[in-house]
């Protein structure tokens, strides 16, 4: 079968098609310039074709709507994939629901985004028989995934799973990102039209006279003009539209069998819609302004953005599961008793979540401890080839590692204001003694948000529970009011900087948060700091530092650094160097690189890490934040028993 493309090749490639559809969107414009200018001449020009003036006046008028018209549909877009969500009348589901069908389609999403190192999306539904679904958003971190009624109560979780799996696979290639772009251009190209029709509207008011026929003729055959001009131009852009489509629909669905290694989930999705009679067709008056973010057609239109399904169930069947990756199902299973929170810090520095922080020390190498739970490196070098991806071990370790989190902590977990509390006590220390004085820091506070964290105080939490559990918390407290998420700020920020140092957990609390919870919707920033290769060294000497336990260690492995990139530093970046907000301004740097530079970066990354051939839970842990940081879904990484 066709395996899917890397995940920093799809994203090379997702430029190379935006840069194509810019080419054509130009070509659009230029033609309607075209086609108003000519407009503009019989009509107000006296039927001189070669006025510049007319020129002018159609390049002027027709940049000015198209580039409001887009801007309007960019505004919107910009809130990312909740934007085309709400506009099809979806509704998101509560993270802690317990209604069934709800609590199905909701633990498909978390498994494969904690699977595929991916921010857990919300999920929304429509209110609609038809089955069908979408994935929208600009990135991973404001992604969201639509599902309508009739598609969850009519597919088993087979074929719920091979649906998500499709689009999950929009999401990890851009596709996504490609479809709000072609929204916003063909809202600009549209807007012309709707020019024309407010001339047209503007009329019924004007009474006839003899002093206004002449003026009335004018205004009406340029109103028309303008309609239909308009409208084929957006015709145009339906087939540009179409034909990208179908295309990514393709490698979407196999994609799909390639991470469920289930062709019959998706193609009995597929053929539950044919025997449907609600088919996919989707009811919502703005489904045809999103059809091509569809599972399946969800508009009849002249051009489908979709193939036949016939012709999908024949390629899905027609594909081979690849054979199984060989990586086990073990993930979460390595013990170690609930490890303190306060493992080997990160970088000193007083810990706030409100940036930035002040840095206050420098980096300490962790202290000699008893070796914990491990992986392989191997297992790191094979997550790391899985990057943008999912397999079907990693999903069912995934599935198996949520229930496998202490029930009261996974209930916590899906309740906004428990999802606090669970937060709080990831970062609560194994002694009593400490945990209280952490405690009474937090009730100072907020007294509602320290008992509850005392009530989970029992909870037992395995070193490779606390980054998953960090990710179901996520869009629990995504949902607080922008003032209990302050509050709740202020609290976590005190009870970081009490010990005056900021270690592995609390880092990853801060980073998770600020990705998943304060990130999603926000605009990316366009003039935001360049990133260079002084920022790739310090990200990856942070992570040599962590696993060494001496300079010694440290330096053998920045030699592995510099195998994976020469281009890097002879020397790793000193220990006094690596503060708190050093590693979080070059984060914020990396953040906005190219994917040639971010593979460039991961890849030393994992190189440090698995260095010593052996890597403890803890610095994987560290190294798929430091991923997510940048916008990289590293899947998760088995863990095997302790040594």
């Amino acid at each position: 079968m066709t395996m899917a493309m890397d995940f920093f090749e799809s994203q090379e490639r997702a430029k190379r098609n935006a840069g194509v559809l810019v080419a054509l969107f130009v070509v659009g414009v230029v033609a309607t310039v075209a086609s108003v200018h000519l407009l503009l001449s019989f009509t107000i020009g006296r039927g001189n074709p070669m006025d510049p003036r007319m020129l002018l006046l159609a390049g002027g008028s027709v940049g000015a709507i198209v580039l409001v018209g887009t801007l309007v549909k960019q505004v919107q877009m910009s809130h990312g994939g909740r934007a085309v969500a709400e506009a099809l009348g979806g509704r998101m589901i509560d993270p802690g629901s317990r209604d069934p069908s709800e609590r199905k389609i909701l633990n498909i999403v978390e498994e494969m985004a904690i699977a595929s190192g991916m921010p857990v999306p919300p999920v929304y539904v429509m209110d609609d028989d038809a089955i069908n679904a979408f994935a929208a958003g600009n990135s991973p971190k404001d992604a969201v995934i639509g599902v309508t009624a009739g598609c969850i109560r009519e597919l088993d979780r087979d074929e719920l799973q091979g649906v998500v799996a499709h689009e999950f696979s929009h999401v990890f290639h851009q596709d996504m990102r490609l479809n709000m772009r072609l929204v916003a251009w063909l809202g600009g190209i549209f807007a012309i039209s709707m020019v024309g029709r407010l001339i047209l509207r503007s009329m019924r008011g004007v009474r006839s006279s003899r002093d206004k026929n002449n003026g009335a003729a004018v205004a009406a055959m340029l109103g028309i003009g303008l309609f239909l001009i308009g409208i084929v131009g957006y015709f145009f852009g339906r087939i540009i539209q179409s034909a990208v489509s179908r295309q990514r629909e393709y490698l979407a669905d196999a994609s799909a069998v390639q991470y469920t290694r289930n062709p019959e989930g998706i193609a009995g999705a597929l053929e539950r819609i044919g025997r449907s009679a609600a088919g996919s067709r989707v009811s919502a008056p703005a489904a045809a302004e999103f059809s091509h973010f569809f599972f399946a057609d969800g508009v009849a239109a002249l051009f489908s953005t979709h193939p036949p399904l016939e012709e999908r169930i024949r390629r899905i069947r027609g594909l081979r599961p690849p054979a199984d990756a060989g990586v086990p199902a073990a993930i979460g299973t390595a013990t170690g008793g609930d490890v303190p929170a306060r493992t080997a810090p990160v970088a000193a520095g007083a810990a706030a979540l409100a940036a930035p922080p002040p840095s206050v020390g420098t980096w300490a190498p962790p202290a000699p401890r008893p070796v914990g739970a491990t992986v392989d490196a191997s297992r790191v070098r094979a997550a790391r080839a899985e990057i943008g991806s999912l397999d079907a071990t990693r999903i069912e370790a995934a599935r198996s590692l949520v229930g496998s989190i202490d029930p009261r902590m996974l209930a916590a977990a899906h309740e906004p204001f428990d999802a606090r509390a669970a937060v709080v006590r990831l970062l609560l220390s194994a002694d009593l003694g400490e945990r209280l004085r952490q405690l009474a820091i937090v009730r100072a506070n907020d007294r509602g948000l320290a008992e509850a964290a005392a009530g989970l105080a029992g909870c037992t939490v395995r070193p490779a529970d606390r980054l998953p559990i960090l990710e179901l918390c996520a869009p629990s407290i995504a949902m607080l009011a922008p003032a209990q998420y302050a509050a709740f700020r202020v609290s976590l920020a005190q009870l970081m900087a009490a010990d005056g140092e900021l270690d592995r957990v609390e880092w990853m609390v801060r980073v998770v948060l600020r990705q998943a919870v304060e990130g999603r919707g926000a605009a990316p920033v366009p003039n935001g700091p360049r990133p260079t290769v002084d920022d790739a060294a310090l990200v990856a000497s942070v992570l040599a530092w962590s696993g060494a336990s001496d300079a010694a260690a440290a330096r053998r492995a920045w030699s592995d650094v510099r195998s994976a990139d020469p281009g890097l530093p002879a020397d790793p970046v000193p220990a006094a160097r690596c503060t708190l907000d050093a590693l979080d301004a070059a984060l914020r740097a990396l953040s906005q690189a190219g994917p040639a530079f971010k593979r460039r970066v991961v890849d030393a990354c994992v190189a440090a890490v698995a260095a010593d051939r052996r890597t403890t839970v803890e610095e994987a842990e560290l190294l798929r934040a430091i991923c997510a940081s940048i916008g990289v879904p590293m899947p998760l990484i088995a863990a095997a028993v302790p040594a």
